[in-house]
């Protein structure tokens, strides 16, 4: 029964491996939208933005009923972008002036915007 043991052995030493791989390649990095937009620009055309993660406030969302996963912040250099939202979870109920977290990337052009996969309401 050498079995265990090598299971064991695999388990304690591969366990720990796990977590640091997970933990080091995991890591979002926090920016500014202008910093953000400037990262996707330089990636080649056939590879995705980096994710990344933008804190600021929103600045404006749609009109009194109107449903749109899209909404306008403004990070902490004062850049005003749009923020769309195409997560798997409803986009929490936003208003002007409260602090959000989004994850995401940015997208280049006549008119850039954040691609948010998560939207964070900050406490």
């Amino acid at each position: 029964m050498r079995v265990r043991p090598l299971a064991i052995a695999v388990l304690v030493l591969g366990t720990p491996a796990v977590f640091f791989v997970a933990q080091h390649f995991a890591h979002v990095p926090e920016m500014r939208f202008a910093e953000a937009l400037r990262r996707a620009e330089e990636q080649p055309s056939e590879e995705r933005a980096p994710k990344v993660l933008i804190r600021g406030v929103v600045h404006a969302v749609p009109a009194a009923g109107q449903v749109s996963p899209t909404f306008w912040m403004q990070d902490a250099e004062g850049t005003v972008f749009a923020v769309e939202y195409e997560g798997g979870e409803a986009l929490p109920v936003l208003a002007p002036g409260m602090r959000v977290v989004v994850l995401g990337h940015a997208h280049g052009g006549a008119s850039p915007f954040f691609h948010a996969s998560e939207v964070r309401v900050e406490r």
